[in-house]
């Protein structure tokens, strides 16, 4: 790889991203408040000029030093390795779901809080939602910015980028900076989207059944909010 080369690409990322970084910005201040549709809208249109650039980001990401060997290996641990970050996380959501559903309606309330059909479709289509964000920051954004920083930099900065956007709900913040950034470890390790997209799908639907009450499957087809 020579000097030139390595040159050149960290311009084009380092301008790509300024873009990138102050378009994201100016989105989320003029418009705080928004439906979740037009999320998944504009995350759908990123992975369209994303995915324009596909060879190139699988060039960049061919750069880097393989973490993992043996491709068989890679796919296991990493659904092991997300395992063991997803499982705890769900079962103190499990926990706390108990006890904010006591509090509302004793056992019963508690019994209604997680047991809720309509988590589990949620769940399928909360699916397509997480990979999307993965492939987003994954892929493209720690794949650019492991080009630019030092491991641990990058990792911090997908790890921010990925709260920052669900900005301004503060808990769901913190919550995502923390997975983000376990996220961006396991996938820098191993390249594997997949697991990554289930244990988000995971946590998000059970974040918003189990803590916070919401229903997504009422929120996003409103038939089954009656």
């Amino acid at each position: 790889m020579s000097e030139s080369f390595v040159r050149r690409e960290r311009g084009r990322i380092a301008a790509e991203l300024a873009v990138i970084v102050v378009m994201a910005v100016a989105f989320l201040v003029l418009f705080e408040d928004r439906p979740g549709y037009v999320d998944a809208l504009l995350g759908l249109a990123a992975v369209g000029l994303i995915a324009a650039g596909t060879s190139r980001g699988r060039t960049l990401w061919a750069l880097q030093p393989r973490l993992a060997a043996g491709a068989g290996r890679r796919r296991g641990a990493a659904w092991k390795e997300t395992g063991l970050f997803t499982v705890p996380v769900v079962v103190a959501f499990f926990a706390a779901a108990l006890v904010l559903g006591y509090s509302d309606g004793g056992w019963a309330g508690a019994f209604e809080r997680v047991a809720n059909w309509h988590l589990a479709a949620a769940l399928l289509l909360y699916l397509p939602w997480g990979l999307l964000q993965q492939f987003i920051f994954q892929f493209f954004l720690l794949g650019r910015l492991l080009f630019l920083l030092p491991p641990a930099a990058a990792i911090a900065l997908t790890a921010v980028a990925f709260s920052a956007v669900h900005f301004p709900r503060l808990p769901v913040m913190a919550g995502t900076l923390v997975a983000g950034a376990v996220w961006a470890l396991i996938y820098r390790r191993h390249r594997l989207l997949l697991p990554l997209a289930v244990s988000h799908a995971v946590l998000g639907a059970t974040l918003h059944y189990w803590i916070f009450g919401r229903d997504l499957l009422a929120s996003w087809l409103p038939p089954f909010g009656r």
